[in-house]
């Protein structure tokens, strides 16, 4: 039995792919309810819905990307709390 290996289908949101490969996103909901132990490992995509505003997606992604810290912390309209930690 020969294993033959196949060609990945390429995403549709390359920012994203770029974001999941270098980067671990912990998404903490309701900050000021939930305690920080409560944060929840997400992709990209799954930020990009839960924002729900291009303009403020692209301005994020766009800082971690271009930025040279170990670990970017945005809190969003004081209900999200989301934290990119490079691998």
């Amino acid at each position: 039995m020969e294993k033959k290996l196949i060609a990945g289908k390429k995403s549709l949101y390359p920012t994203n792919a770029i974001i999941n490969k270098n980067f671990i996103i912990r998404v903490l909901e309701n900050p000021k309810e939930n305690p920080v132990k409560n944060t929840k490992l997400r992709t990209a995509n799954t930020v990009s819905k839960l924002i729900n505003d291009e303009k403020l997606k692209t301005k994020l992604f766009a800082k971690v990307l271009n930025g040279q810290k170990y670990k970017y912390t945005f809190l969003i309209r004081n209900r999200l709390r989301i934290d990119f930690c490079s691998k």
